[in-house]
């Protein structure tokens, strides 16, 4: 079946080989089911000591690539069910992601489901500790909080995950409450609406993702380039590769989730793929707006809900 190939002999491989380098070895390969929300995709993993390199079997020799990405920004978590749509194995899955995608890792048995995620871990904890900078000034712009907007700029270090960086802003600004009340969104010039970020993730790596983007060709793959200095972290990048975090309470984003889809009982479990029915455009950073509904209440693809929903009832595709 596609996708199941695996290379008899994957350093031989061509795709294994361009990445190869004097400071970079290959490790581990396998096949794999990445799911995000309802879609599944057969991908071959290949793990080297700085990189994860994910591509799609061809042949027994031939690999297309499909993604890339840094160990350093890497990261892992167990909370399935807001990642994808359905049941998955526990025994044989975990969320694996990076800057600013979220996935499960569903593999073949339990045993390679647990060589990779100890492989990861170990990785990831690695290249972190050799991570330069450990930490940078994040600005967190507050939306929706009070009666208007204002960012507070924060040091966060690298092992500070979103749920760390959401507490860190809420004693800054003064605010009461907790990580569950408040979501923190990544406004990337790589996306095209605002992300929401689930609480595992990693901002500092999200942040310097896009900082190593803008680095000279031959440096920007690198996981800890020394050209890094403080003052290149506070430079304007182009827009495509500029990202901004926008802290908005947890409760409005489900409010506009119920007003969007339904007035009535609406009870199936929110997760990533409810998220693209509702985040809005993000074509000016600037002025993005977090939700379809700020810019036409009621309404779906330009169109009132009451004309598309026969009896209160949504379309058959979009349920």
């Amino acid at each position: 079946r596609e996708g199941c190939f695996s290379p008899i002999s994957p350093e031989a491989c061509p795709l294994v080989q361009s990445f190869m380098c004097h400071n970079r070895t290959f490790i581990l390969d396998g096949h794999v089911q990445l799911k995000t929300g309802l879609q599944t995709q057969e991908r071959h993993l290949f793990l080297f000591t700085d990189l994860l390199v994910v591509a799609k079997s061809k042949s027994h020799s031939h690999f297309k690539l499909k993604c890339q990405a840094r160990l350093c920004e890497m990261w892992t978590a167990f909370c399935t069910e807001e990642v994808c749509e359905g049941s998955t194995d526990p025994e044989r899955s975990f969320v694996l992601g990076w800057p600013t995608t979220n996935c499960v890792a569903n593999f073949r048995s339990a045993e390679q489901k647990e060589t990779w995620l100890s492989f990861l871990q170990s990785r990831i904890r690695e290249e972190k500790e050799k991570d330069y900078p450990k930490s940078i000034p994040l600005k967190i712009i507050a939306k929706d909080v009070g009666t208007c907007a204002y960012s507070k700029t924060l040091s966060v270090t690298n092992v500070d995950t979103a749920n760390d960086v959401i507490l860190m802003a809420l004693q800054q600004l003064g605010i009461n409450g907790s990580e569950k009340d408040y979501k923190l969104w990544v406004i990337s010039g790589r996306e095209d609406a605002p992300y929401p970020l689930i609480g595992h993730e990693y901002p500092f790596g999200i942040k310097m993702s896009h900082i190593r983007d803008a680095m000279p060709h031959g440096s920007k793959h690198c996981a800890c380039p020394r050209q890094l200095q403080g003052s290149f972290l506070t430079e304007q990048l182009p827009q495509e590769l500029q990202c901004q975090f926008v802290l908005k309470p947890s409760r409005l984003a489900v409010c506009q989730q119920l007003n969007d889809l339904s007035q009535k009982s609406f009870k199936r479990k929110r997760s990533i793929i409810n998220w693209a029915f509702w985040r809005g455009p993000g074509t000016h950073l600037d002025n993005a707006p977090l939700s379809s509904t700020s810019a036409a209440p009621g309404k779906l693809f330009g169109l009132l809900l009451t004309a598309i929903c026969e009896d209160d009832n949504l379309p058959k595709p979009l349920l």
